[in-house]
């Protein structure tokens, strides 16, 4: 009989080429730059090609991924206060009120009316 070939486990854990440029593409985010923007300047300043949705696919995972104790040297409180912070919490606003309804009184309709 022959053996079935049994899948390997382990290794080496893949390792993003743009792990080394979190920080690079989070202040690019800051600073409002697009995706294609970002993609662009990586190639032009740090020498790597990617395409548009690697920096967006990476940066994702990355947030995701910052509660998990493997990232939890990873920093991603906002650098400036945002104004939602600033504002003071308000109440809700109150429900408007329920118009009266009465109940149409069946003895009174005239049904000989309708066909």
């Amino acid at each position: 009989m022959t053996e079935t070939a049994q899948p390997k486990r382990g290794g080496r854990a893949f390792h993003s080429i743009l792990e080394p440029y979190f920080d690079f593409i989070r202040q690019q985010r800051q600073r409002r730059k697009t995706w294609q923007e970002i993609a662009g300047l990586l190639l032009t300043e740090k020498g790597i090609r990617v395409t548009l949705y690697a920096p967006y696919h990476f940066y994702r995972r990355k947030l995701k991924r910052a509660s998990h104790w493997e990232n939890s040297s990873v920093d991603l409180q906002p650098t400036s206060p945002s104004a939602a912070t600033n504002r003071p919490q308000s109440r809700p606003a109150p429900l408007p009120p329920t118009p009266k309804f009465n109940r149409p009184d069946r003895s009174n309709l005239n049904t000989e009316e309708f066909p």
